[in-house]
């Protein structure tokens, strides 16, 4: 195939590691199915299965095998190749981006978790490979293609080494969307590793029906809070920290008191 950026896939994959890019594999197909209908082999299998009935089946191996020679991907995705309807190429050409790595929400990126059930974490490590050495100078660190790849194959990319990745520690709400539960109450947030930050915004509008009993850490950055405790308000004024345990007797209901309140929250 061509040099490694042409091997780069939008995704964060390697389009030399991919099964439909083996063209060895392909030509021996090939051959195969050039030498089982010039012996007819078809018909020494109907013979055979009286004695073995494995060889029954023969006419589903052939499926399978016809199958396979439809796999091989013509050219890199660089090029056009692979799956003409990509969602996630499509995605990043929408935002005029190069590729998954140039994304600031790729780690919670709903078009690339269903790639795990293939590929694990090799798509994430790869893409954050990417965004530390550059897409000229990554190829050598990319993990294993296939979940099971790997244990046989020795050579030192398919071992997924740590990477180093400062992007993953800093959260940019700029390029966050807004979601709004309900009316009053809107908020951005980011979830790792079993933890959730949030930038949330309250106006005089929200009314929070029900007692919330998780808990919240957090700083308020503009405005005034008040929060219930089953009847007892506390204040929070900006530059104020609050940290509300989770539990039912810590159970609360948030309002604002000036026109707009924000917060920074983590929660469990």
């Amino acid at each position: 195939m061509t040099n490694d950026r042409e091997q780069t896939i939008c995704c964060g994959l390697h389009c030399g590691d991919c099964i439909p890019s083996n063209r060895p594999l392909f030509d021996a197909a090939e051959r195969l199915r050039a030498e089982l209908q010039k012996c007819q082999l078809d018909k020494y299998a109907r013979y055979k299965s009286n004695g073995n009935r494995a060889f029954a089946d023969f006419g589903t191996f052939r499926e399978v095998l016809d199958a396979i020679l439809t796999l091989p991907c013509p050219k890199p995705c660089f090029h056009g190749g692979g799956r003409p309807d990509c969602p996630i190429r499509a995605c990043a050409q929408e935002k005029g981006m190069e590729g998954c790595w140039q994304c600031t929400t790729f780690e919670t990126c709903t078009l690339l978790e269903p790639m795990a059930a293939c590929h694990g974490n090799t798509v994430s490590h790869n893409l954050r490979t990417i965004r530390q050495f550059g897409v000229e100078q990554w190829a050598d660190k990319r993990g294993k293609h296939y979940l099971w790849s790997g244990a046989e194959d020795p050579s030192p990319e398919h071992d997924n080494p740590p990477v180093l990745n400062p992007e993953r520690h800093r959260v940019e709400f700029d390029s966050i969307p807004w979601e709004s539960p309900a009316p009053g109450v809107r908020f951005k947030k980011c979830e790792r590793q079993d933890r959730r930050l949030r930038l949330v915004e309250f106006t005089k509008e929200f009314v929070e029906t029900d007692w919330c009993t998780q808990g919240h850490a957090g700083y308020v950055l503009e405005g005034a809070i008040a929060v219930d405790f089953h009847g007892e308000d506390v204040v929070f004024l900006a530059g104020d920290g609050l940290f509300i345990p989770p539990g039912n007797e810590h159970g609360h209901k948030a309002r604002a008191i000036t026109d707009a309140v924000r917060l920074v929250l983590v929660d469990e």
